[in-house]
């Protein structure tokens, strides 16, 4: 029974997980514009050029807006000599699932504290990840959130 529920703690933490992201960003969004309103004395609002149909045969105006170039990113930094020597200690399928994270993945991984790296290696992939694209805010909260629930699980 202890199993069962350390199992169903660590998938309440993944939900927790996977729906924080969504959430954060649905607040994160604006708002889109209302619709125009309707003119005094009319029951329709009026269109603007782009959404009306196109008269006498001619084509209706468009219009092209160039795509918003893609952010780049600076390169991460590589492992220190420190970080390496730690990672040439741990088992060779500890080191198989490090290679395996995204980058941004692995640099959050070396900035957290020895206690919250042991946590972290407990997590499945998707939490690690989602816990990764996370504010500073929100990784504080989730992390809060982890470590009530080891200790309702004793572990």
């Amino acid at each position: 029974m202890h199993k069962y529920l350390n199992t169903f703690g660590l998938s309440a933490i993944a939900l927790a997980f996977a729906t924080a992201p969504a959430l954060a960003s649905a607040q994160d969004q604006a708002m889109p514009a209302p619709p125009p309103a309707a003119a005094p004395g009319t029951d329709t609002a009026p269109a603007d050029a782009a959404s009306m149909p196109a008269m006498n045969g001619t084509a209706a105006p468009t219009t092209t807006e160039a795509p918003a170039p893609m952010p780049t990113t600076a390169p991460l930094p590589a492992p220190t000599a420190d970080q390496m020597a730690s990672m040439e200690a741990w088992p060779q399928d500890q080191q198989a699932a490090y290679d395996m994270w995204a980058p941004e993945t692995q640099n959050y991984f070396w900035s957290l504290s020895q206690d919250r790296q042991d946590i972290f290696w407990r997590l499945t992939d998707d939490d690690k990840a989602a816990l990764t694209r996370l504010t500073e805010a929100q990784r504080e909260s989730a992390w809060f959130q982890i470590k009530t629930k080891l200790e309702q699980m004793g572990a």
